[in-house]
């Protein structure tokens, strides 16, 4: 039962932004919708038909992660937004901070060394989303496996929704960062992926610091003090979003906060489902 949850949430995601898709206030291109329904009957068909196999149907969430966060600018426009929030957010660092982080901190704290690690740790978010995933899976706890991947997915779920809601562009498109000034190959590789791979409007709050905080809490709960290195390399990168002016400090506050309440959340949920899910199998007839 444990195995379709996080394929069921993603049905219930996908099914509700496709109605967005069909009536909200811009076109959307034919082959944007078509794929997004696709994906759609994928994810359902992988959940609940028989004929998938296992470990298909255990992936699936996870493999559909590119095309649910690369759609988000039609998702935006499809919400009728006409701009970003960026100057809500700047404000309100302006009134905590009394400056802008994401341009303050680079350019008073010059490290080549410093900022190179700062990136490599911002990098690892690539590794952190499986980490957890992979490690129970092939430890053969696969009830923990489908627990840690709903809350996860959870987690994603809830960023999306509030980049449709209040998107954000984020500083780099803003502010050329002083931390370019001591560019090395780890801040070369990150800039190259996010301009390759992120899509605009969806900086607040910070989905790799709320993805990172879900993985760093679900990590000790399953794998004890070895899981605390997913909460150093988070710690590094929530610090490397800011200094690399990827991200605002609100976003990052922003994404920790989301990532802890939802993960803490998501875990009594799951609770709740696993007893209504043995009570219901105790009381079928046999």
């Amino acid at each position: 039962m444990r195995a379709i949850w996080a394929g069921a949430l993603l049905v219930v995601y996908l099914a509700a932004t496709g109605l967005l898709l069909l009536l909200g206030h811009s076109r959307v291109a034919t082959v944007g919708l078509g794929l997004h329904f696709a994906v759609l009957g994928a994810i359902a068909v992988a959940t609940w038909h028989p004929i998938v196999p296992r470990w298909l149907r255990a992936w699936a969430p996870l493999f559909a992660l590119l095309f649910l966060y690369t759609e988000m600018p039609m998702l935006i426009r499809a919400a009728g937004h006409v701009r970003f929030f960026d100057a809500e957010v700047v404000q309100w660092e302006r009134a905590i901070f009394g400056a802008q982080p994401a341009l303050a901190w680079a350019a008073h704290w010059r490290s080549r060394i410093g900022s190179e690690l700062l990136h490599g740790a911002y990098l690892s978010y690539y590794g952190i989303i499986f980490s957890v995933p992979v490690g129970l899976y092939f430890a053969g706890r696969y009830a923990d496996f489908a627990e840690a991947v709903f809350v996860l997915m959870l987690t994603f779920v809830s960023c999306f929704v509030l980049y449709v809601v209040f998107p954000v562009a984020g500083p780099r498109y803003l502010w050329s960062s002083p931390a370019s000034a001591d560019a090395g190959p780890l801040r070369a590789a990150a800039v190259w992926l996010l301009e390759a791979r992120s899509s605009r409007g969806t900086a607040f709050p910070s989905s790799h610091v709320a993805v990172s905080v879900t993985q760093s809490i679900l990590a000790v709960r399953y794998f004890g003090r070895r899981g605390a290195i997913i909460g150093v390399l988070g710690l590094g990168l929530a610090l490397g979003a800011v200094y690399g002016g990827f991200h605002y400090a609100i976003d990052v506050i922003a994404g920790a906060i989301l990532g802890g309440a939802v993960t803490l959340s998501g875990l009594r949920l799951a609770k709740r489902l696993a007893t209504c899910g043995s009570q219901a199998k105790a009381m079928a007839p046999t």
